[in-house]
């Protein structure tokens, strides 16, 4: 006869966890360039610049879902603000929001990009003396990104 085993949590790939957050970073800085050059530029330069920055925003979700894939209490966090990881809005739409919040967004990203880096300095803080610093101050993070996500994607 089988015995029912407890499922054990995924170790998670400190290494991946740590590449996919710099990815991250990479896109919100592709993005929040594209916007701050959008701001300087007028008519079907700018329209262009707009669609990049939102195409790294939507290529920046997808590592949000890998990431979420790998980290299940991120995943819950993400599922507890209510982003959907897969939500494609209008363009016409997102377009539109985009013009009046330009200051704000750009704000948004570099705090996005300050908490990614947070996470990586995270992960290197794992298995060491930290263990429950790191508990707390990853719970905490995951909380926060979450949050500023839902802010931007409600934006773009």
């Amino acid at each position: 006869m089988w015995k029912r085993r407890e499922r054990k949590p995924l170790a998670v790939d400190i290494d991946h966890m740590k590449v996919l957050n710099q990815e991250a970073i990479e896109q919100l800085e592709l993005m929040s360039t594209a916007l701050e050059a959008s701001e300087l530029a007028t008519g079907t330069m700018r329209d262009s610049l707009d669609t990049m920055a939102e195409n790294h925003w939507h290529s920046y979700m997808d590592i949000i879902h890998m990431v979420s894939m790998h980290d299940e209490d991120f995943a819950a966090t993400m599922k507890k603000q209510g982003t959907d990881l897969r939500d494609e809005e209008d363009s016409e739409y997102a377009e539109r929001k985009f013009a009046g919040n330009r200051e704000l967004l750009l704000l948004l990203l570099l705090a996005l990009i300050r908490r990614h880096q947070r996470f990586i300095q995270l992960w290197a803080l794992r298995s060491s003396p930290m263990t429950d610093y790191f508990k707390e101050s990853m719970a905490m993070e995951r909380e926060h990104t979450s949050e500023i996500i839902a802010i931007i994607q409600g934006m773009v």
